[in-house]
């Protein structure tokens, strides 16, 4: 009998935990899509290649993730596109002496996924990303391993828009 009760105190947190335990991304993408098309990103900016970062890192991250195949078909169930209308590098801190310490690269755009099966699309994102990194004058001042330099800012900015794609296939339907 103390058995059981002391069972019955922990049956519903086992539950919740049970229930978390076989949650997937996969199950939140609407189910009737099987496969999706990664369409280049057009590059409006005079960053060299940036659509092709992008287009890698969103790559590596859709099969890390297992959400849906990358299609091989000559029509997908669905496909993502986007665009890279900016990127700005600006001032993001200063010193008491107006120096600047930090820059903030930002990434403008859009993003979008549209389902092929349903004719429909499922999400049209405006998006600003970003990351930061030091002058060269606060660099100087710091070991190598506490810099920050243009190409993590750039790599940062790249993550963040990569996790904000994914964080919106896997909404809720």
């Amino acid at each position: 009998m103390v058995l059981l009760k002391r069972i019955s105190q922990f049956l519903p947190a086992l539950l919740v935990l049970l229930g978390c335990g076989i949650y997937s991304f996969k199950g939140s993408i609407p189910d009737h899509l099987h496969d999706l098309e990664l369409i280049t990103f057009k590059n409006l900016t005079t960053e060299f290649a940036v659509e092709t970062d992008i287009e890698e890192a969103l790559t590596e991250r859709m099969l890390n993730e297992q959400l849906l195949p990358l299609s091989a078909k000559e029509t997908p169930d669905s496909h993502i596109e986007g665009k890279i209308n900016s990127i700005t590098d600006k001032p993001n801190s200063f010193d008491e002496n107006e120096n600047i310490l930090e820059y903030r690269l930002e990434l403008r755009g859009e993003v979008i996924w549209y389902d092929h099966l349903r004719d429909l699309q499922l999400f049209k994102k405006n998006y600003v990303v970003f990351g930061t990194y030091f002058s060269e004058d606060e660099n100087a001042k710091r070991s190598d391993a506490e810099q920050l330099q243009r190409e993590d800012a750039y790599e940062e900015a790249i993550e963040k828009l990569i996790d904000l794609i994914i964080e919106s296939m896997t909404e809720e339907w």
